[in-house]
Order: structure tokens, then C-alpha cells, then sequence
């Protein structure tokens, strides 16, 4: 015999699952801290912004250069991942790295779009951020 279950969802269970907002305003200022040093980094999210690392001998600089945060250990590519600001929401997307992005622990295939929430973790490589909504 199976019991009959009321619909509500116990107060504790809906305690355990935190989403941050994926909803991004002309106010807000992305925080990236960076979880192997005491480092964090302030952005004011316009249009894309390409991370990778800078390399004076391939004349390569990307808009935000991770060397300071350990890219080059870490296996960050010169050209790793694009954030865009895609209307009230931001975007992560892998440029076809060597080692790869990672969104909350899953790895996202190159080119294909991911939509970056308050809180989240992003990898790039072993460079592992939190990336929060201020």
C-alpha cells in the first residue's frame, strides 16, 4: 500500500539547493576571486571579455591577463574563455582551450554558451574562481 504524500516540500530540504541569480544589471560589478591566493578582481562587464594569458613573443594580450593569479602553472591557454554581457545575463564560453572550462565542475565543450550565475565556480585550466554579482 503506498502513503499519500502532501505536495509541500519540508522547509529544510529547500534550504539545501542555493541558486545564485543569473540576472546581471547595469549596476552590478563582477567580483572573480581566486581560490589558491587571498586575490580578487573587479569588472565592470561590458560586451566580451576574452581571459587568457599574456604572451609578449605571440603577441598575444587578452583583455584580462590571469598571469598575476597563477595562469601559466595552472595551465590557462593565451586565449581560454570569453565572458559577454548577452542582455541581463552573462555568458561563459571556452575558446577551445587546452585544459579546458569548467562551470560548477562541468566541463564546457569549445564555443557553446553557458549562462554564469552568482556564486558560481569557473575553472579555466586548474585556475579555479568564484564569480559573484556586486
Amino acid at each position: 500500500m503506498t502513503t499519500r504524500v502532501d505536495n509541500a516540500i519540508p522547509e529544510q530540504v529547500l534550504d539545501t539547493v542555493k541558486w545564485g541569480s543569473a540576472q546581471l544589471t547595469d549596476t552590478h560589478t563582477l567580483k572573480i576571486d581566486f581560490m589558491d591566493t587571498n586575490k580578487s578582481l573587479m569588472l565592470r562587464p561590458k560586451g566580451q571579455l576574452i581571459f587568457g594569458r599574456a604572451d609578449e613573443s605571440t603577441n598575444t594580450f587578452p583583455d584580462v591577463d590571469l598571469a598575476p593569479y597563477g595562469a601559466i602553472s595552472k595551465g590557462v591557454s593565451r586565449q581560454h574563455a570569453v565572458l559577454e554581457v548577452n542582455e541581463d545575463t552573462i555568458i561563459i564560453m571556452d575558446l577551445g582551450s587546452s585544459n579546458g572550462t569548467f562551470l560548477n565542475g562541468q566541463r564546457l565543450l569549445p564555443n557553446q554558451p553557458r549562462v554564469v550565475r552568482d556564486g558560481d565556480e569557473v575553472r579555466l585550466g586548474r585556475l579555479v574562481t568564484h564569480i559573484h554579482f556586486k
